[in-house]
C-alpha cells in the first residue's frame, strides 16, 4: 500500500509539473509588435515639453530620436499593437493581452532601470507599452544606447524584427567653464566657476539678470525656460502670466540682486506648489527701470498683470468657477 502510495503522488507531482510547464510556455493569442515594418523601430510617445501633459501628437517614431537630448528621468513609452494581418495593426489597451510575453533589454552604452509592461493614458485614450526610464545624470551629458525587445518564449525568433526597438538617446546637462569675456548664460546648463572672481552680471533671458559676486562659486545648474505653466496658471484663471523658471533652483555661495524687466505695474511672485509667494525685499528700482530683489537661490518667478490675491476655486459639481473671497491677503505681490 505504501508503495503504491508513492507511485500515484510520484504520478501526481509529474502531471502537475507537466501542466506547469505547459501554462509557463504556452503561446499568447495576441501577436503583439512594436510595428509592422522590421526595422527595429517603435513608436513612442513621452512628455517632450516637459508640460505633463501626454497627446496623440507627440507620438513619433523612436528612431526620430536619435542623439536626442533628453531631460533625465524622462518616461518614454513603446507603444504596442496587435497584428491583425495584410500589414494592420490596432492598438492594444488591455494589458491581458502582453501575457505571456517577456522583455529582455540590452544596453551597449549607459544601463537604466529594467522595463516593463505599463498602461499610458494619453489624448487618444489607453495604451499598453514598454516603459523604459531615462537615467537621471546631474553632470555631464551622456548616453543610452540599446535594444529592448520582447519574446513569446525563449529561443523563440519569431517576427523578432517588429519585436525589437533601437533606443539611441542622451541625458544630461552640458558643462560649460566660465569665461570672463562675454559668457553667454542664455543657454547655460552646469556652469564651472573655477578661477572666477569679482561681480558677474548674468543675462538670462531678456528680462531677466541676476548680478553676484562669484569668487570661489563652485559649479552650478544654470538651466533655465520661459515655458507656461498650466498649473500654476489654473490657480489664477484671470490673470495674464509669464513665467522663469530655473529647473534646479541654483544657490550662490553669496547674495547676488535679481533685475526683472517688466512694467511698473506688474505684479511679481515665487511660483510654490500651493502659489503665488510674496518676495521679501521686492520693489520698483526708478534706476534701472526694473524690479529688484536680493537672493542667493534662484527659483521660479510669475509676472501677472493683475495681482494675484485669490485662487480661482472651481466647483466639480456645477462645473462653475469662483474665487476664494473669503480671504484676505496682504497687498506686497509686487
Amino acid at each position: 500500500k505504501e508503495t503504491m502510495k508513492k507511485i500515484l503522488a510520484l504520478t501526481l507531482a509529474a502531471v502537475m509539473a507537466a501542466g506547469m510547464s505547459t501554462v509557463a510556455f504556452a503561446a499568447p493569442d495576441v501577436d503583439v509588435r512594436f510595428n509592422t515594418n522590421g526595422a527595429g523601430d517603435a513608436a513612442v510617445i513621452y512628455d517632450s515639453d516637459n508640460d505633463g501633459e501626454l497627446t496623440d501628437e507627440g507620438i513619433k517614431l523612436l528612431s526620430s530620436l536619435d542623439n536626442t537630448r533628453l531631460k533625465g528621468g524622462t518616461e518614454l513609452y513603446l507603444l504596442l499593437y496587435q497584428y491583425t494581418g495584410e500589414n494592420s495593426t490596432v492598438k492594444i489597451t488591455d494589458e491581458d493581452d502582453v501575457r505571456g510575453y517577456r522583455i529582455t533589454d540590452n544596453w551597449f552604452k549607459g544601463d537604466t532601470e529594467k522595463p516593463d509592461f505599463a498602461t499610458v493614458k494619453y489624448s487618444d485614450g489607453y495604451q499598453v507599452a514598454i516603459k523604459v526610464v531615462v537615467p537621471e545624470s546631474e553632470n555631464n551629458v551622456q548616453d543610452l544606447i540599446g535594444e529592448v525587445s520582447f519574446y513569446a518564449k525563449k529561443n523563440d525568433s519569431t517576427n523578432d524584427a517588429y519585436r525589437t526597438a533601437k533606443v539611441n538617446v542622451s541625458y544630461g546637462y552640458k558643462q560649460e567653464a566660465y569665461d570672463d569675456a562675454g559668457f553667454d548664460y542664455a543657454d547655460a546648463e552646469i556652469v564651472t566657476f573655477k578661477d572666477a572672481e569679482g561681480e558677474e552680471l548674468m543675462d538670462f533671458t531678456d528680462i531677466f539678470e541676476f548680478e553676484v559676486d562669484v569668487t570661489g562659486q563652485g559649479k552650478l545648474n544654470l538651466k533655465h525656460n520661459t515655458k507656461f505653466d498650466p498649473e500654476f496658471a489654473d490657480k489664477y484663471s484671470y490673470a495674464n502670466i509669464d513665467f522663469i523658471t530655473f529647473e534646479d533652483e541654483p544657490s550662490f555661495n553669496k547674495i547676488g540682486t535679481v533685475y526683472i524687466y517688466a512694467d511698473e505695474d506688474a505684479f511679481i511672485y515665487e511660483v510654490t506648489a500651493e502659489g503665488a509667494k510674496e518676495i521679501k525685499g521686492l520693489e520698483w528700482s526708478d534706476e534701472y527701470d526694473a524690479w529688484t530683489f536680493r537672493t542667493r537661490k534662484l527659483t521660479s518667478y510669475a509676472i501677472s498683470d493683475v495681482e494675484l490675491d485669490e485662487q480661482t476655486v472651481t466647483d466639480t459639481d456645477d462645473s462653475s468657477s469662483t474665487t476664494d473671497g473669503g480671504k484676505e491677503n496682504p497687498d506686497t505681490g509686487r
